[in-house]
């Protein structure tokens, strides 16, 4: 019988529980039972990436780029030392998160700790933990599943089994509807999971605890609306029918006019308003598209298409804002990478150089620049035409203000 995925060996789990439970301040037993799920979700987010080619590239370049805390790692969960940076070790499992559950952390969180009763402040810390756990096991372990792409989906779907048996059977349909599973996994979504404990309860019984309050009052009103069009389409008179005929308000063909003039009015002031803000833009052999006037895309499309601009130029940007303490993007900003991406692929001379200033330190403004490195790279952009720097002899940050260059080489 081949061994279950995991991220931990059961070993490590033992010696870490009581220091994760510490600092999750829950129970032993309850971060027991959340360890599978932990490697459930993990899992699943792998299996997503069979799917997209794109993501998979992120998530090697990710891995082969990314410094990983390795002697943090190896403190949490070994036995010789209590000295290590956990918050080092959730820096790269947020990282990992975000190319393997993108947008999916607070659906999880919100949904795992009420299906199993703990705080969901817990279950994401702890995902986070162990996300960058699976970061070193992928690096130093699984790392030849990286090779490319037909490589990585072999070896993972051949553990898709695994994920029904991590995950207790509460939680198992809650997870794949998540993570959106059911084409990989093949999870009938009729199929409902009890917990063995409750496997007493009938069906009805069943149905019963999974009605909310607000599909109560939504039936109510339904109701409610069918009786009054019965009764006033069987008990109205023919009396109340000739009276609504005869004393129905006619609308002056003045007031049709002033109201045809206002719709106008009000479409010619959104054109303006579009006109005014908004420019559309074209990539050769593309289709045009809006953007903001002010975008940074306004300028790098004009230098592109300038074939007599043969030097480096930087560009501010300005759109691009990252969280001060998790160092990741506060927006998607998906259109400026998408569009972006499109602009290089078209022209594949051009090489990208991310000079990123966080602020604070050069091992920050890094962290930014790979964010940003790996966004294009999800688009589809090779690696090798993408680089990350902290300072470059071009740019002049103003103090100590976080900020954003792109640098585009022909």
């Amino acid at each position: 019988m081949s061994q279950l995925f995991s991220v931990l060996s059961e070993e490590e789990k033992q010696h870490i529980q009581k220091r994760v439970a510490g600092m999750l301040q829950e129970t032993e037993d309850k971060v027991a039972e959340l360890f599978p799920v932990w490697e459930a979700i993990i899992l699943g987010g792998l299996l997503k990436l069979v799917r997209n080619r794109i993501r998979f590239n992120a998530l090697y370049n990710f891995i082969l780029q990314k410094p990983i805390p390795v002697e943090s790692i190896e403190a949490y969960v070994g036995k010789t030392t209590d000295e290590y940076d956990v918050d080092a070790i959730m820096r790269f499992g947020e990282g990992m998160m975000s190319i393997l559950v993108p947008d999916k952390k607070s659906a999880i969180a919100m949904l795992l700790s009420r299906d199993l009763g703990c705080k969901s402040s817990s279950v994401l810390k702890g995902l986070t933990l162990f996300f960058g756990f699976y970061g070193y096991k992928l690096k130093q372990t699984d790392y030849p599943a990286l090779k490319d792409w037909k490589t990585y989906s072999a070896f993972y779907l051949g553990m898709k089994s695994d994920f029904n048996a991590l995950c207790s059977g509460k939680v198992q349909y809650t997870i794949s509807d998540i993570l959106l599973l059911s084409d990989i996994l093949k999870v009938d979504p009729m199929v409902t999971y009890v917990d063995d404990s409750e496997s007493h309860v009938d069906a009805s019984t069943g149905l019963l605890q999974r009605i909310t309050l607000p599909m109560m009052l939504s039936v109510v009103g339904v109701i409610l609306l069918g009786g009054f069009v019965i009764w006033y389409t069987t008990f109205r008179t023919l009396e109340d029918e000739d009276n609504v005929a005869e004393t129905e308000e006619i609308i002056p063909i003045d007031s049709l006019t002033k109201l045809n003039d206002s719709l106008t009015q009000a479409v010619l002031d959104s054109n303006r308003l579009k006109a005014d803000s908004l420019t559309t833009l074209v990539w050769p052999d593309g289709k045009p598209f809006d953007l903001p006037k002010t975008s940074v895309l306004v300028p790098v499309h004009q230098f592109l298409l300038d074939s007599t601009q043969k030097e480096t130029t930087e560009f501010s940007v300005g759109e691009l804002q990252f969280d001060a303490q998790s160092d990741l993007l506060l927006q998607p900003n998906d259109l400026v990478f998408k569009r972006l991406a499109e602009g290089l692929y078209t022209f594949k001379n051009v090489h990208v150089k991310w000079v990123v200033n966080s602020g604070k330190d050069d091992r920050a403004s890094l962290k930014r620049g790979f964010v940003l490195k790996n966004r294009l790279v999800g688009e589809g952009v090779a690696p090798g035409r993408i680089e990350v720097k902290s300072s470059d002899p071009s740019v002049s940050f103003s103090g100590g203000e976080a900020q954003v260059y792109l640098l585009l080489i022909k």
